[in-house]
C-alpha cells in the first residue's frame, strides 16, 4: 500500500548528479510514478528511472531529515511510530527507523537501513515499486512525439531486473537493478522483503541502479568505494580552486557551495574532454552561451574550466550551412544533444547552432582566459577557430549589411529568438506584439565590439598588427552607430533590439546592463543607464528584472518577461563598476545578495519571480527554475571580483585591484590561492567606516598589484 502524502511539491526536489548523469527525487527519497516534478534518474538526455517508491508495511512516514548537501550523496532519514499499549494501559509509540542513503557514481547505489528501537519483535513487509519510461528530456518538458521506440521483455531473475527500450535511433537503452539480499519476491516493477527485527536490531538492503546505452559496460563499484571515490575527486577539485573566507556567513556558504556546485556540473564528453553542464534538469550538456559566460564568472576561481569550454566548443564550430540545424561556417553552437530524439533526427541538436552570442561570446572568454593565464599557446592553438568566429561575425552574423548582428530563425524546429532570453514572448513591442526578424539585439552588439576590441589585443601579442588595426577600427564604428541606433533619447536609455525593419523595440528590459559590461556604452550615457536600471520598474528590491514592471507584457513570473537572473544581475553589476559607477554596482550586488538569503542550500536558482520586495516578503521561487544552474553558480565569484575591482592581465604581469569596496554588511573577504599567470596570490580586503583596506598577504612568483583608489 503506497504511502498517503500530498503530491509532490517542485520547489522541494532534491538533486544529485555525477558525469552525465542525475537523479532528482523528492525530501522522502522516493520517485512517486506520474509525478509533475520531472523526477527520476536520466542518463545522456533520458530518463532511465521514472519511478522509485518504497513502503513500509501500511506505515505512514515521519520525515526527520532530507538532504542532497555532497552534491552527489541524498541522505534521508525517516521514522515510522508504531502505537503500542503499555502494560498499564498508556498508549505509547514504539519508532521504526529507515534510513536511505543513496551515491550516484556510474550507477545509483542506495542503501537503506531498517532499524527497530521498540521495546517489540517486529516483522515487516518492505516494498520497492520501480519502472522505466526511456522518455527523451524533450519529451518529458513536454515535446510531442508523433511516434516511440518499443518496450523491450523485462528479464526478472532471482535478484535482478533489466528493463529495457530500443528507440525510432534503433538504440536499446537499458536499466538493471540489483538487489542484496535478494528479494522475497521480485517482479518486473515490485521488490518485496519480509524482514523481522529483534529489539534493538538493525538490517541493510542495497540497491543498485545502473543505466547503459546500447553495450556500453558502466564501472560497478561497492557503496563505500563509490563515496570514497567522489569523496577524493571532489577534495582535489578543491584544492585546484582559489579559496575563500569572508566574514559573513552567508556569503561564506553561497561561494563554498559554487566551488562545489562547479564541479557537480562538470561532465566528460565522447573525446574525454571536460565540459560545463548549463543546469538540471533541462540543460545538463554542453552549451554555447551558458557555459562561456559561466566560464568567464570563474576565471578567478579556476581558469581550466574556460580553456576546457573552449575547446570543448571548438571541435563542434559549425562548418557549412545546415538550415535544420541553423549551422554556418564558423559558428559555436547552442546546445548538443545525445538523446533518442536527436539521433532519430526528430530535434536539431546534433547540434544546435540557433544562438547569435555564443560565436563572439568565445571570442571574448578566448582573450579573458589568456589575460588571467598567459597561455599564448592555447591562443595559438585555438587561433583558426577565432579567426573562423570572426569570419561568421562579418558576413554571415550580419543578415541584411548593416552592420549589426541580427538573427532570423531557418530550421522549423529551431528557436524563434536566439539570444539569452530566446523564449518566443522575449522580444516584444511595449503593447504585446512580437518584434519580426531579423531581430539585432542590443547586447548581441555590445558582445561583438567586445570581442573585436579583445581579439584586436590578442592580434598585437601575435604580432598581427594590421588585423589589430582593422579590428580596432571596425569596433569604434560599431560603438559610434550602435549609441546612434538604439539610444531612446526620452527613455534615456537603449532599446531592446532593432526589428527586421530596423525600427527600435523601445521596451526598458535588463539587457543594455550587459552593455556596461562590454563597454560599448557611451560614458555619457552610463549614468542614466544606471538610473534606469535602478528606478521602480526594473528594480524589484531583490535584483533587476528581465523586463520593466511598467510595461504591459509585464509578468512577474514570466520566463523572460518580468523575473529576475542572478546571472544578469552580476554581469550588470560587473559592468555598472567598470564605469566608475561603484555606489549604483554595489546596490545590485546588495539586493541580489539579500535575495540569497531565502534561498536552500546557499545556491542561486536559475532565475527567481520578480515580484516587488514592498509586497512580499522573500523573494518567490520559479516553479521549474534549474538549480544549480552553471552561471548562477558563478554569479557569487563575479559579485566578489565586482567588490574587489579585480580584472587580470597576466601577459603585462599585472593584476589591477581597481576601487576595492566591501558593502558595509561585510567586514572582510580573504582570497587565497589565487592563480594568475604563473603566479599564486592571497588578497585580503578589509573594511571599517566605509572604508576598504587592501592587503597582499603572499605572493609566489613575479606578478604586480596596482591598487587604483
Amino acid at each position: 500500500m503506497a504511502k498517503p502524502r500530498a503530491a509532490v511539491d517542485i520547489r522541494n526536489v532534491q538533486v544529485i548528479k555525477h558525469d552525465r548523469g542525475f537523479f532528482l527525487a523528492d525530501e522522502f527519497g522516493d520517485v512517486p510514478p506520474d509525478n509533475s516534478a520531472a523526477l527520476g534518474l536520466y542518463y545522456r538526455d533520458t530518463r532511465y528511472l521514472s519511478t522509485l517508491e518504497l513502503t513500509l508495511d501500511d506505515l505512514r512516514p515521519l520525515l526527520l531529515h532530507s538532504s542532497p548537501e555532497r552534491n552527489y550523496r541524498q541522505i534521508v532519514e525517516l521514522a515510522y511510530p508504531i502505537s503500542v499499549i503499555s502494560p498499564d494501559g498508556i498508549e505509547e509509540k514504539d519508532n521504526i527507523s529507515l534510513s536511505r542513503n543513496r551515491v550516484l557514481a556510474d550507477s545509483l547505489l542506495e542503501r537503506v537501513r531498517l532499524s527497530n528501537y521498540g521495546g517489540t519483535e517486529r516483522t515487516l513487509t518492505l516494498r520497492v515499486e520501480f519502472g522505466a519510461d526511456f522518455l527523451d528530456i524533450f519529451e518529458v518538458r513536454g515535446w510531442a512525439r508523433e511516434r516511440r521506440g518499443q518496450t523491450q521483455r523485462s528479464i526478472v531473475e532471482r535478484s535482478r531486473v533489466v528493463l529495457s527500450y530500443r528507440g525510432v535511433d534503433g538504440l536499446v537503452r537499458s536499466t538493471t537493478l540489483r538487489f542484496s539480499p535478494a528479494p522475497a519476491e521480485l517482479t518486473e516493477s515490485m521488490a518485496t522483503f519480509e524482514v523481522t527485527l529483534a529489539p534493538g536490531e538493525a538490517t541493510d538492503i542495497d540497491l543498485e541502479i545502473t543505466p547503459a546505452e546500447g553495450e556500453e559496460s558502466r564501472r560497478r563499484l561497492p557503496f563505500r568505494e563509490a563515496v570514497e571515490t567522489l569523496e577524493r575527486e571532489y577534495s582535489q577539485w578543491r584544492k585546484r580552486c582559489t579559496r575563500f573566507k569572508t566574514s559573513h556567513l552567508q556569503l561564506s556558504q553561497y561561494l563554498d557551495r559554487a566551488v562545489l556546485d562547479l564541479r557537480m556540473l562538470q561532465s566528460t564528453d565522447e573525446e574525454g574532454e571536460t565540459f560545463i553542464d548549463a543546469g538540471v534538469p533541462w540543460y545538463s550538456t554542453l552549451f554555447g552561451r551558458d557555459s562561456l559566460i559561466t566560464a568567464y564568472q570563474v576565471l578567478g576561481v579556476n581558469s581550466d574550466l574556460a580553456w576546457g569550454t573552449l575547446r570543448g566548443l571548438a571541435a563542434l564550430q559549425g562548418k557549412e550551412v545546415d538550415e535544420w540545424r541553423d549551422e554556418e561556417p564558423g559558428k559555436i553552437l547552442h546546445e548538443v544533444r545525445v538523446g533518442e530524439l536527436a539521433k532519430a533526427g526528430e530535434i536539431p541538436h546534433t547540434p544546435y547552432y540557433g544562438s547569435i552570442d555564443s560565436t563572439p561570446l568565445w571570442i571574448a572568454v578566448l582573450a579573458s582566459a589568456y589575460f588571467w593565464t598567459n597561455d599564448l599557446d592555447s591562443v595559438k592553438e585555438l587561433w583558426p577557430t577565432a579567426l573562423a568566429c570572426l569570419e561568421w561575425i562579418d558576413t554571415y552574423g550580419d543578415i541584411d549589411g548593416d552592420g549589426y548582428v541580427e538573427y532570423a530563425r531557418k530550421s522549423s524546429k529551431g528557436l524563434a529568438n536566439q539570444g539569452w532570453k530566446d523564449s518566443h514572448d522575449a522580444v516584444v513591442f511595449p503593447d504585446g506584439t512580437l518584434a519580426e526578424a531579423p531581430i539585432a539585439l542590443v547586447e548581441v552588439q555590445g558582445y561583438v565590439y567586445l570581442a573585436k576590441i579583445r581579439m584586436a589585443r590578442l592580434a598585437r601579442d601575435l604580432g598581427e598588427t594590421q588585423l589589430a588595426e582593422r579590428l580596432e577600427g571596425e569596433a569604434k564604428d560599431l560603438k559610434e552607430r550602435f549609441n546612434r541606433d538604439f539610444w531612446m533619447e526620452k527613455e534615456g536609455y537603449y532599446a531592446l533590439a532593432l526589428d527586421g525593419k530596423k525600427q527600435q523595440v523601445p521596451v526598458v528590459t535588463s539587457n543594455p546592463g550587459q552593455c556596461l559590461w562590454a563597454e560599448i556604452v557611451d560614458e555619457d550615457k552610463a549614468p542614466r543607464v544606471a538610473r534606469k536600471l535602478l528606478g521602480r520598474g526594473l528594480s524589484s528590491g531583490w535584483g533587476i528584472r528581465t523586463l520593466s514592471a511598467q510595461h504591459g507584457p509585464f509578468d512577474p513570473i514570466g520566463y523572460h518577461t518580468g523575473t529576475v537572473w542572478p546571472h544578469d544581475n552580476a554581469l550588470i553589476a560587473h559592468g555598472l563598476k567598470r564605469y566608475g559607477l561603484d555606489r549604483e554596482a554595489m546596490q545590485v550586488v546588495d539586493q541580489l545578495s539579500a535575495a540569497g538569503m531565502f534561498f536552500p542550500l546557499a545556491r542561486y536558482p536559475e532565475l527567481f519571480c520578480g515580484f516587488s520586495a514592498d509586497d512580499v516578503p522573500v523573494p518567490v521561487q520559479y516553479p521549474v527554475a534549474c538549480s544549480p544552474q552553471a552561471w548562477s553558480s558563478g554569479a557569487p565569484f563575479l559579485m566578489l571580483r565586482t567588490y574587489g575591482g579585480i580584472t587580470a592581465d597576466a601577459p603585462k604581469g599585472v593584476l589591477n585591484l581597481i576601487r576595492p569596496r566591501l558593502p558595509s554588511w561585510l567586514q572582510s573577504i580573504d582570497v587565497q590561492g589565487m592563480r594568475v599567470g604563473g603566479t599564486r596570490i592571497d588578497l585580503s580586503f578589509t573594511q571599517a567606516d566605509d572604508v576598504t583596506a587592501t592587503q597582499v598577504p603572499r605572493k609566489e612568483g613575479d606578478l604586480d598589484v596596482l591598487i587604483r583608489h
